[in-house]
């Protein structure tokens, strides 16, 4: 009689998860986010009704989508909400706790990874920015710099994002605040050179402009000779653009069923792991073109490389529990076997039906993040080139002779701060309000 009770209960929690877990859905959506566009994403996502342990990916996507359409507030009310459940999502349940040893991992709340937990904050202080408020910004790239000190370890850069200081870098700079621009543009450079990762452009400009300026010139010297460039310091009537653009959707996780050895039953047990396909991933560069000086953007984070991270650093974590899982499901099967009735039928439905791999994700984010930076005379126009954008001279719209270019690939519009002076007839540009 246990064991039937046990069998039943396995197979209503199954159903429950196939019933209720939004992921499979979500993923669909993602799968198809790159054709479909955010828009018919965002209004597909919009008939779905998550459940309350997938509310954090559910808001992030959404909120990440809403960012791409340019609804600052409305994507900053989704992060917001995700960003309290992962914060508090460690506070698990004992009921979550035990759903997940005897069915499967879905079952706890989704508390993100470590580059979710960080990435939170870069898109934030995006939409931020991009509304004209440099305090909120900033107030999220601090942020962001707690959440990586608790995330750090030795060993590892995991939960360190190269995004997330060269955004506080460019935050702290508009703000004027130079000496935090440079300790977080050199904080991104350690990063990317301990992950052996190439050095954009407009990080080297950042480098070697503010090393000079503050007079740190042995510092400068160094740059300069590593570079092979000399700071790109802006005369009297040039000023600076900065583009940061959002290529490409970042790759959804899959399942796999992998055969374990147990000694405990000695026997191989089959085990379902989350798992990424091999990244089919090509960067698109968009190039940010003055009269006289063009870059084409760089990649800055590559998040179809951190992903994959996110997931082997918990590769071991995973399989371990999965295998326990497996085992205690094995036991019962074989004791209800041995019994000859009807329970050893619904255990072993029950053991198929509810090992479900965990493949939650923020899969809609871009798959990597480029950045560009650019000297231009006041009175020159810039263009968008690979997005057919003019836009007017710093002179005609920005007191600090400076501008921020937010572009996605999965859009045409690009969206500007501070805000221009009128939209284009064309309707194409957008600038944030």
């Amino acid at each position: 009689m246990m064991l039937q009770s046990l069998a039943l209960t396995l197979l209503c929690s199954a159903v429950l998860v196939l019933q209720g877990c939004s992921a499979w859905q979500v993923n669909q959506a993602a799968a198809s986010l790159a054709v479909a566009g955010p828009q018919a994403t965002l209004d597909r996502l919009q008939t779905l009704v998550p459940a309350d342990r997938d509310l954090a990916q559910y808001r992030l996507n959404t909120g990440v989508l809403k960012l791409y359409l340019g609804d600052w507030q409305g994507s900053r009310q989704d992060l917001n909400e995700a960003k309290s459940i992962l914060q508090f999502a460690q506070a698990v349940s004992v009921t979550e706790n035990l759903a997940a040893l005897t069915a499967n991992e879905t079952l706890r709340t989704y508390n993100g990874t470590p580059t979710d937990q960080v990435l939170v904050h870069v898109m934030l202080a995006l939409g931020y920015l991009l509304e004209g408020d440099l305090d909120g910004a900033r107030v999220e790239m601090l942020q962001a710099n707690v959440t990586m000190q608790q995330l750090a370890k030795e060993d590892s850069t995991a939960g360190q994002l190269a995004s997330a200081r060269f955004m506080a870098g460019l935050i702290y700079e508009l703000n004027g605040e130079r000496d935090d621009a440079l300790i977080s543009y050199r904080r991104c450079y350690s990063i990317l050179r301990d992950r052996g990762e190439p050095i954009p452009q407009a990080l080297q400009t950042s480098l070697l402009n503010l090393t000079r300026r503050q007079g740190f010139q042995q510092e400068y010297q160094q740059f300069s000779q590593q570079f092979g460039r000399e700071a790109q310091l802006p005369a009297a009537d040039e000023g600076e653009w900065f583009l940061v653009y959002l290529d490409g959707v970042v790759s959804s996780k899959t399942e796999t069923r992998i055969s374990v050895f147990d000694a405990e039953v000695d026997t191989m047990v089959s085990v379902v792991m989350p798992h990424y396909r091999n990244s089919t991933y090509l960067p698109r560069e968009l190039t940010l073109a003055g009269e006289v000086q063009r870059q084409r953007s760089n990649i800055l984070e590559n998040l179809e490389v951190r992903a994959r991270e996110d997931l082997e650093a918990e590769r071991a974590k995973i399989l371990a529990a999965a295998t326990v899982r497996a085992v205690a499901k094995y036991k019962m099967v074989q004791e209800a076997q041995s019994k000859n009735d009807f329970s050893g039928i619904l255990m072993n439905i029950a053991t198929v039906v509810s090992e479900q791999a965990d493949v939650r994700s923020w899969n809609m984010l871009p798959a990597s993040i480029q950045v560009a930076r650019i000297t231009t005379s006041l009175q020159g126009p810039v263009q968008v080139l690979e997005k057919g954008q003019a836009l007017p001279p710093l002179a005609e719209f920005s007191r600090r002779g400076r501008a921020v270019v937010l572009a996605s690939s999965l859009t045409d519009q690009v969206y500007v701060w501070p805000a221009l002076p009128e939209p284009p007839e064309s309707g194409e540009t957008h600038a944030a309000q």
